[in-house]
């Protein structure tokens, strides 16, 4: 999982798309983009146990729903929600992620 994902796209404050999320993960979760260690952590251990929610089948690939429970550095949990991509025999990778808040 690449650092430009995370750090450079859902928690960065300053990405033109990655903002809105970057401050709902700063404030549901206290997680920053300093922190993109912690929450690539946190989502590699849950999605052991995650139920995918959806797939869809696309020309680059399989993307795969899932639902996580991170854990915040600010003492809260929320559902976070994560994208993954199954391109052929490859790894998963992660394409998109956010705290899914009501």
């Amino acid at each position: 999982m690449p650092e430009e994902k995370l750090a450079g796209y859902a928690l960065d404050r300053a990405h033109p798309r990655g903002r809105h999320k970057a401050r709902v993960f700063s404030s549901a979760l206290g997680i920053e983009r300093t922190d993109w260690r912690y929450l690539r952590d946190q989502l590699i251990e849950g999605i052991v146990e995650a139920a995918v929610l959806g797939t869809r089948i696309t020309p680059f690939g399989v993307l795969y729903e899932v639902m996580v429970l991170v854990d915040g550095l600010n003492g809260a949990t929320a559902p976070v929600a994560a994208i993954w991509i199954v391109e052929d025999d490859r790894r998963p990778r992660l394409v998109s992620t956010w705290v899914d808040i009501p």
